[in-house]
């Protein structure tokens, strides 16, 4: 299963329609978190659940969730977690290993939450589920030892490929297919080394691990 979750960030409507069209909308298992329910409206999706402590979505748009039959998930706002960490483990409660958990509306806005999502990719890692941070300008995912990354020219979602070591070094990073190859380079962080590469051939690029967790962002202006 495929899950869509829609949080309360920023959203660029016609690049998240298209998007949505491209990650097969009809399979999807939506989940939306507080304000992103009116970001489901405005886009034209129904969601399956509506998680949150409702601060920022107000009670006429609760009520027509509640009108359309969606589950509702009501948190209190005295909490250790945030409405996306929730909504989180519902879609893991939903998925199986090897699943994709696709994350909207989760950058922009205020950035410790931003970097919050960030950590939530961590999550998935951890069970086995790819955690994808997406919005019309990044493309975001988590590797772990043992995954390759391929990057594909036909479906390269932006120019530019960043990577970037998280909570800690990587080691064995290997590039290859690139305009900048790296063999079994360590990153311990704290240097722009990684940004901006690009894909040099005509077929595919990959990226492996040897230990750690590395970010990768396909990035685009």
């Amino acid at each position: 299963m495929t899950v869509l979750i829609v949080a309360g960030g920023e959203i660029d409507k016609e690049f998240t329609k298209s998007y949505i069209k491209y990650i097969d909308n009809h399979a999807l298992y939506i989940i939306a978190c507080d304000k992103g329910y009116e970001a489901c409206e405005a886009l034209g999706i129904t969601p399956k659940v509506l998680v949150g402590d409702f601060d920022s979505v107000d009670d006429a748009a609760q009520n027509r969730a509640k009108s359309a039959g969606i589950e509702m998930v009501k948190l209190n706002p005295i909490k250790d977690d945030t409405d996306v960490e929730v909504a989180l483990n519902h879609a893991f409660s939903v998925t199986n290993p090897g699943d994709e958990i696709y994350m909207i509306g989760c950058t922009g806005g205020r950035l410790d939450h931003t970097i919050g999502n960030f950590h939530l990719m961590g999550m998935g890692a951890k069970c086995e589920r790819a955690v994808i941070i997406v919005d019309s300008h990044n493309h975001i995912e988590m590797i772990t030892p043992g995954e390759t990354y391929v990057v594909e020219p036909e479906t390269q979602f932006g120019k530019y490929v960043s990577v970037f070591p998280f909570m800690g070094p990587v080691t064995g990073l290997t590039m290859t297919g690139f305009k900048y190859p790296v063999t079994n380079k360590t990153l311990e962080g704290f240097d722009t080394l990684t940004v901006s590469n690009e894909v040099k051939t005509s077929s595919y690029a990959e990226i492996t691990i040897e230990s750690g967790y590395l970010i990768v962002m396909e990035t685009r202006d």
